[in-house]
This record gives C-alpha cells, sequence and structure tokens, in this order.
C-alpha cells in the first residue's frame, strides 16, 4: 500500500464518543485510496463504507504490529530468564550430587564404610543363621522340612482320592461311569463273541462263495476258449427261439456243434418251419453272436449259414446294440434274405427277435409256397408296413437306451409300433393259410 500523501486534519476534529471514533474535517489524498474508492462506488458501495472499512483494517494491522513487538519481547525475556535458571538448576544438582555421593561413600564403601564395618561384625552370626536353618547338612533345613510336608500332604490326598473313588455310595463321582463301563465292557464282550461266531460262519461262507468263484472263473475260461465262447448267450437265444416256434409248429434244433452236409458248423439254431405236422416247407438260420463282426465278417457268416443249413433266409442276433456290424442297421432286410437283430442280454427283451423272426417266417412261407393264389399287393403291402414299423421300432428303442426323459411316452409309442408290426405279420400269415 502507498504512503498517504497528506493527512489534513485539525487534532482537536478526532474525539472518542459512545464507543466510536469521530474525525470532523478529514481529507486523505492517497491515490489507492481513492481508485478503492472509485471501483467500489462502481459496484454500489459508498464511499463512506470503503474508507471505514480501510480505516478498520488499517487499525487491526497496526494494532497486530503492536502485538508482534511484545511478543518478541516476552520471547527475548522468557530466553534470559530460561538461561538463568538452567544455570541455577545446574550449579544446585552438582552440590546435591557431591553430597549424596560422600554419603554413599561413607554407608556403603568397601573400604571403611559402616554398612561393610556393621556384616563383618555379624558375618559369624549370619553364616550360622544360614546353616541352620538352610543348610543340607541339616535335617531341620527349611527345604527339608518342607519337603517332607509336601510328601506327606501328597500322600495323605493320595490316599483320600483312593478312598473316595474306590467307595460305592454317592461319595465317589464316578461311581455311575464305573458301573456304565462295566456293563459297557461285559455287552461288549458278549457282542464281540457273537461277532466271532458270526465271523467263523462268514469265513466258511467266503470259502465256500471263493470256491464258487474259482470255479466260474475257471468255467468262464473254458467257455472263452475254442468254440465254447459265447455259448451262453447262444443258449439263451436258442430257449427263446424254441418257445416262438412252438406257438407256431415249427421245430428249433440247436446245431451249433453239428455238422452240415458240406462239413461247415455256421448256423447255431435251425428252424424248419411247419415241420411239427409233416415235412418242412423252409428252413430259418440263426447265428448268435457275443461278439461285434465286421461288416463282411458278419456276410460271410450269414452267407455260410444259408448255404450249410439250406436255409432260405438267415438272422445275426447280437448281444447289444454296440456289436451291430458297422455299415449295417438292426432289423433291415439286405438282399432279400438276410436281417440283423439284438437280444439285449441283460434284459432278454423278445419283442426285436420275435418281430424278425415273424417276418423271416412269413417271406420263407411265399417264397415256396409260388403256385398257390395269394394276394401279392396285399401281401407285398403288409410285408413293407411291417419292415418299415420294425424300423422305426428299432429307432425308437434306440433312443431309449440313452434317454432320460419322456420314457413312458417312448415306450407307449414302441408298444403301439410292435402292435403294428404283430397286426401286419398276422395279416400275412393268414393271407398265406387262407391261400
Amino acid at each position: 500500500m502507498e504512503a498517504a500523501l497528506s493527512l489534513t486534519f485539525d487534532h482537536s476534529a478526532v474525539r472518542v464518543e459512545r464507543g466510536a471514533v469521530v474525525i470532523d474535517g478529514l481529507t486523505i489524498d492517497d491515490r489507492t485510496l481513492v481508485e478503492l474508492v472509485e471501483r467500489r462506488l462502481e459496484q454500489d458501495v459508498q464511499p463512506e463504507q470503503t474508507v471505514t472499512d480501510a480505516l478498520e483494517i488499517g487499525a487491526r494491522v497496526l494494532d497486530r504490529e503492536g502485538t508482534a513487538v511484545e511478543v518478541d519481547f516476552v520471547r527475548r525475556e522468557f530466553e534470559r530468564v530460561s538461561a538463568d535458571v538452567e544455570r541455577s538448576f545446574g550449579e544446585r544438582a552438582r552440590v546435591v550430587s557431591e553430597t549424596l555421593e560422600k554419603r554413599f561413600e561413607q554407608f556403603l564403601g568397601e573400604d571403611g564404610g559402616a554398612m561393610s564395618r556393621a556384616l563383618e561384625a555379624h558375618a559369624g552370626d549370619l553364616e550360622e543363621l544360614l546353616g541352620e536353618h538352610f543348610g543340607d547338612d541339616r535335617t531341620t533345613a527349611v527345604q527339608h522340612r518342607m519337603r517332607e510336608i509336601m510328601a506327606k500332604a501328597l500322600q495323605e490326598s493320595h490316599q483320600a482320592l483312593l478312598r473316595q473313588f474306590s467307595t460305592e455310595d454317592g461319595h465317589n463321582p464316578l461311581a455311575d461311569l464305573k458301573g456304565a463301563v462295566v456293563r459297557e465292557l461285559a455287552q461288549s464282550r458278549e457282542k464281540h463273541e457273537a461277532m466271532v461266531a458270526k465271523l467263523a460262519e462268514m469265513q466258511g461262507e467266503i470259502r465256500l462263495l471263493h470256491a464258487a468263484e474259482v470255479a466260474a472263473e475257471d468255467l468262464a475260461e473254458e467257455r472263452d476258449k475254442g468254440a465254447g465262447k459265447g455259448r451262453t448267450f447262444e443258449t439263451r437265444a436258442f430257449e427263446l427261439i424254441e418257445e416262438m416256434a412252438d406257438a407256431r409248429g415249427d421245430a428249433a434244433r440247436h446245431v451249433g456243434e453239428e455238422r452240415s452236409a458240406s462239413g461247415g458248423k455256421k448256423g447255431d439254431i435251425l428252424i424248419e418251419l411247419d415241420a411239427a405236422s409233416g415235412p418242412a416247407k423252409g428252413r430259418i438260420a440263426f447265428e448268435a453272436k457275443d461278439e461285434k463282426l465286421s461288416k463282411n465278417d458278419a456276410w460271410r457268416v450269414l452267407n455260410s449259414a444259408l448255404e450249410e443249413r439250406d436255409a432260405a433266409f438267415a438272422i445275426l442276433v447280437v448281444a447289444s446294440e454296440d456289436k451291430v456290424p458297422s455299415g449295417r442297421e438292426p432289423l433291415q432286410e439286405y438282399e432279400g434274405n438276410k436281417m440283423i437283430v439284438t437280444l439285449d442280454r441283460e434284459t432278454l427283451d423278445a419283442r426285436p427277435l420275435e418281430l424278425a423272426y415273424r417276418y423271416a417266417r412269413c417271406r420263407c412261407l411265399m417264397a415256396t409256397e409260388r403256385e398257390l393264389r395269394v394276394d401279392a399287393a396285399g401281401v407285398r403291402d403288409a410285408a413293407d408296413e411291417a419292415l418299415s414299423a420294425l424300423r422305426e421300432a428299432q429307432k425308437i428303442r434306440t433312443c431309449l437306451t440313452g434317454a432320460t426323459n419322456g420314457v413312458d411316452n417312448a415306450r407307449k409309442t414302441l408298444d403301439l409300433m410292435v402292435g403294428r408290426v404283430q397286426q401286419q405279420l398276422e395279416r400275412v400269415e393268414t393271407l398265406i393259410a387262407t391261400a
């Protein structure tokens, strides 16, 4: 802030009235103040307000500067007094320290101290007292007496505990537990003896089961050797086919071990149509396999069965869907005289096998009795419908293998399909029988 150029006023015009400073006839010739008044006038601030604010601010600045001077004076005085006090305290502390040192030397000094002289004068008595009360060679020593007292107290406590826990009355807190433990041990011993007896029986049964298992393994090994492989599945298939044949007046023979006229053994099961009541009207050969054949091997086996068993139709029976030869479909007629069908060895669901058997039977009868006047169109339509239904039924059966939802509906549809097949096959058999 620039210094005021001139302050023209009469000293008698400055006075304090009622807590305020009154100035009469004051003229301030200061460019900074003039510009400040003009700027604040443009902001609608009256000149009297601006001058009043400037005077108030100036008064506070002057008061602050005076306060700072007083603070500096107080600080210097405090530092001077502190230095005097520090010197005085140091001197008094030195005097006190020297006095204490002299006193300690008088009482605790090694050579002429009062404490040393007193200890030397009573050293013998002190040694005698310590030896009497704490010497290891005296039975009256404190440590020996304490040891005897502790041993006696422990022995009495031990005996009291034994008496308390050995009684059978209510003073023994473990009486119930003891009785329960005794009873539990008795029961456990009885259970143990019973368990030993049971284990002995089971051991005998295990020996029998082990012997049976060994025998079964030996039998399985024998079955896996040579022509005996797959004989169990082949036998079960024959039993089902034999029931189907008996119901229709056909003759079923298990010819797996019989050689044909040409010397071969292809064709495990042979069906002679209507042979139960007269000469056979045709032959169907079944080949049962509990293994997966290639497409060429399957055809080689079926062609050999047709030739060696003098059959008109050959059916390959496999033990599961995954054993169907690659590139072939179950319940699909091939070359007019071959078909593949699955007989699940776990469930032994004979419906697919029965449908294939009845279809092959109709084909053989139609082929051997051409001189009969048969409704060829009706037979052909019924056969085609039956074969179509067989394929649809097989597709549904395949889906049912891995399906988890909609199984009931699918089984109902399958039953309807099987019913349609049976109706068409019965229609073919009726047409043939009528002719």
